[in-house]
């Protein structure tokens, strides 16, 4: 059972990975564009944060599966408790990105939110990313 929930852990935070990745790209695309074509994109960023909402639940639970699979004797290693604090570094950046998409959904002429959200989609993809190698280290078999 440890073992598939890792899979299911792995592929979790690898999807967050490559959504947050999209959505960088979405940013660097949309902030050259006006219109009909940014409110697209806005809306694209929307459902991809939604989306992001539901992976990063999976991310939470398959953790705190993978946290109490662990041996009671042994407890948790050092890389995971680094893996943690990766995990609560990508929430944040999560939850920082949702907000500023809000605000830039609100304020479609504010260009300044364009640079802190490509700030929050980096943390996210790159806590991601390290989160993914620290949990290969955490829960070898």
């Amino acid at each position: 059972m440890k073992i598939i929930l890792l899979i299911a852990h792995l592929i979790a935070i690898a999807t967050l990975t490559g959504m947050s990745i999209a959505n960088y790209i979405n940013i660097r695309i949309a902030a050259g564009e006006k219109g009909d074509r940014r409110q697209s994109l806005s809306f694209l960023r929307y459902v991809l944060g939604r989306m992001a909402d539901v992976v990063l639940l999976a991310v939470w639970i398959t953790g705190i599966g993978l946290f109490f699979s662990l041996p009671p004797e042994e407890g948790p290693n050092s890389w995971f408790m680094v893996k943690l604090g990766f995990v609560l570094l990508l929430t944040i950046c999560h939850g920082l990105a949702r907000m500023t998409g809000g605000r830039m959904r609100r304020s479609a002429d504010d260009l300044s939110l364009y640079s802190r959200m490509e700030l929050f989609a980096s943390g996210v993809w790159m806590s991601a990313l390290a989160a993914i190698i620290l949990a290969v280290l955490a829960f070898e078999t």
